[in-house]
């Protein structure tokens, strides 16, 4: 017969045995609106991301909801248009609210 707790060894033996596993390296996520980060976006958030900054650019007011209310121009500031509009705001060209 054989060594009646040999099967036990051998299970713990099979049960403890390290795995040979390599450690997976991840490329950290580019950072939202780098460059790297439009090249990898499809082209229809590609375009949005360019409308917005057009809008900025032109210093359009935008309401709470986002939507543009009025672009200033030299008959109407855009401080005039934001006193009509509560809580409206603009957004800077380099991103973010004003």
């Amino acid at each position: 017969m054989g060594n009646p707790v040999g099967w036990l060894n051998r299970l713990r033996q099979g049960l403890t045995k390290t795995k040979n596993t390599k450690k997976i390296i991840k490329t950290p996520e580019p950072k939202t609106g780098s460059k790297e980060w439009f090249d990898k976006q499809d082209p229809f958030v590609r375009n949005k991301v360019l409308s917005v900054r057009a809008s900025a650019k032109r210093g359009d007011v935008h309401d709470r909801g986002g939507n543009v209310v009025g672009t200033p121009s030299k008959e109407r500031s855009a401080k005039s248009i934001m006193k009509r509009h509560p809580g409206s705001y603009q957004l800077h060209p380099k991103g973010g609210k004003k």
